[in-house]
């Protein structure tokens, strides 16, 4: 009896020791999980400074009525959250199938801000439901639509190649004129997470995700 005692503490302690130990790395197994599975979710970190990034683009009309100070500022918060990206991500690698996205801001001083004569409709970036490298940017402006319908290469770890492929106009959702579009631009990431895209086209957008 006192042989089966012992062996019975022995068998107890020995238990206690390894779910004290499986516990003790469960924090370290949650963290790994969270940092290499989901490496673009919004970090707490930066929400401050993308509320004032948001502050700073509202109300600019897409940057087209932004002036000097608040562009300086802008920039200044670009640079800032750029500075906090997490180190391993790969920002080209940011997960974009059917999701929608909304300019928030640009340097562009021609149509892709959406600006068409003396009016600025909503920009919108529209990904394609089934594979992430056919999108179209659309301008809408009442009840006209101006779409540019473009492919995208990643190139590396920051870069995109972005090849345009056609442009479609529509008036109350009807066809007026549908053509091939050339031309073709390099696209830098600066700042990815699921929210939130900044990069050089060479100008700069940010670009909100809205689905």
């Amino acid at each position: 009896n006192e042989t089966a005692e012992k062996s019975l503490s022995t068998m107890m302690r020995a238990v206690v020791t390894i779910v004290l130990l499986f516990f003790s790395i469960i924090p370290e197994v949650v963290f790994s999980l969270s940092t290499t599975t989901k490496p673009f979710a919004p970090n707490p970190a930066t929400a401050t400074l993308k509320k004032e990034l948001y502050g700073l683009c509202e109300g600019t009309r897409n940057g087209v009525d932004a002036d000097e100070e608040t562009r300086r500022e802008i920039l200044r918060v670009v640079q800032e959250l750029e500075s906090t990206m997490i180190s391993g991500a790969v920002p080209t690698e940011l997960p974009l199938r059917g999701s929608r996205h909304e300019l928030l801001y640009c340097e562009s001083t021609g149509g892709s801000s959406g600006k068409i004569g003396p009016f600025v409709g909503d920009v919108e970036q529209l990904f394609a439901p089934d594979d992430e490298t056919n999108f179209i940017n659309a301008v809408t402006i009442g009840p006209i639509r101006v779409e540019l319908a473009a492919v995208r290469k990643v190139v590396d770890d920051l870069r995109i190649k972005v090849t345009f492929r056609e442009t479609k106009a529509t008036l109350f959702g009807i066809e007026l004129v549908k053509k091939p579009t050339t031309g073709s631009g390099i696209w830098k990431q600066r700042f990815v997470d699921e929210e939130l895209r900044i990069m050089d086209t060479p100008s700069l957008f940010i670009i909100r995700r809205s689905q």
